[in-house]
């Protein structure tokens, strides 16, 4: 039986009271898009034959209708295909890369239009790589089982070995280089220092800082680095310990700080706006975005005019006409929003997490 696995490593959230972090490595938290390069190994390559591309709709099992048809060597968060240029891809090193593609700070929806097309568009120039490691060929590409709401799929390494083997004739690839299996993070980046360190343009990819946190003081240094960090417009912190091996699964060897917290949840439905004391702003609009989260019912409101507003329906014509007649209830399956279908994903933010794992104070943030 294949054990559970993601696509690439994720982060739990600190816990300042309970998680000693006494020498770890500390760096600003980047509001960008996830990313993986293969090192170019199927880079030119069509999509459904890449033996770990996102290719199946996670719901039917069967193939995606608007698959990006060739696989540029970037990767999603959920190993979709991330369509750059040439011009941009002939920057990279021939080794594997974890990273960000990163915009600068406040850019995140100017980054995501731009990484997410179905083309290379011209302005992949404001866009940079941002690396924070080089996961080994042992583990990136382990066996295992992906199922989540963005991703299905089983990963076999040794078919995956054996396809990559058939691709490493190719002249680009003469000059690969990974690291087999590494011991610890301190081992990626003595990698990466050779790869990516020197020789790259700066503009396009570079080696994303890491300093090493103190053995004393730890709690005021992290206060000062934080700081520093939303002074210049970030979002918060990553912590990672030297010893974490890379696992494409969610590790306490990894963690992740910022002010206000986040999380990602499903949207299940709608409910209609309801009259209050103040008015009826919001009668005939989406009152609140009904979502699945740790498997309990979770409504998110927080959302603006534009946001609000419904272009479908059932029972009393259009989602506007019932939403009116229905004030405050759950509205009709089949109800679809200007911006928001049942199925999207979305983050929202809220302030803590109550003893029964609910968020406190949650509030839409933006759809992924």
């Amino acid at each position: 039986m294949l054990t559970r696995r993601e696509f690439l490593m994720q982060a739990h959230t600190l816990r300042p009271d309970k998680d000693n972090v006494n020498g770890w490595w500390i760096s600003e938290k980047l509001d960008g898009t996830r990313c993986f390069w293969d090192g170019g190994i199927s880079r030119g390559v069509p999509t459904v034959e890449v033996p770990w591309a996102n290719i199946f709709h996670p719901k039917t099992g069967k193939l995606k209708t608007n698959l990006k048809q060739t696989a540029t060597g970037l990767w999603s968060r959920y190993a979709n295909p991330i369509i750059a240029p040439d011009s941009f891809l002939n920057q990279l090193p021939t080794c594997f890369l974890d990273g960000e593609l990163f915009a600068g700070n406040g850019n995140f929806q100017l980054c995501r239009s731009i990484v997410a097309g179905n083309t290379p568009g011209t302005d992949w120039g404001k866009i940079t790589y941002c690396v924070y490691g080089s996961p080994a060929y042992k583990y990136i590409f382990a066996s295992g089982k992906i199922k989540g709401p963005q991703m299905v799929r089983d990963l076999y390494f040794e078919d995956i070995d054996e396809w990559i083997k058939t691709q490493l004739n190719r002249p680009s690839l003469e000059n690969l280089k990974y690291l087999e299996e590494s011991n610890s993070f301190d081992d990626e980046l003595s990698f990466l220092h050779q790869m990516v360190g020197e020789g790259y343009d700066n503009e396009t990819v570079h080696l994303h800082p890491q300093r090493r946190l103190p053995s004393e003081k730890v709690k005021q240094y992290i206060e000062t680095f934080m700081g520093n960090v939303l002074d210049g417009g970030g979002e918060g912190i990553v912590l990672r310990s030297p010893s974490q091996v890379f696992e494409p699964k969610r590790k306490w060897g990894l963690l992740k700080c910022k002010p206000t917290l986040d999380a990602e949840a499903v949207i299940t439905g709608f409910t209609s706006g309801a009259k209050t004391d103040k008015g009826s702003k919001y009668l005939g609009m989406i009152g609140a975005l009904i979502t699945k989260f740790n498997g309990k019912r979770l409504e998110l409101s927080g959302l603006n005019n534009e946001e609000r507003r419904f272009i479908s329906g059932s029972g009393s014509g259009s989602g506007s006409e019932y939403a009116k007649c229905h004030p405050g209830e759950d509205m009709p399956v089949g109800t679809e929003g200007k911006c928001f279908k049942v199925g999207d994903t979305i983050s929202f933010k809220y302030r803590e997490m109550s003893d029964e794992g609910i968020p406190k104070e949650a509030r839409f943030w933006r759809k992924r």
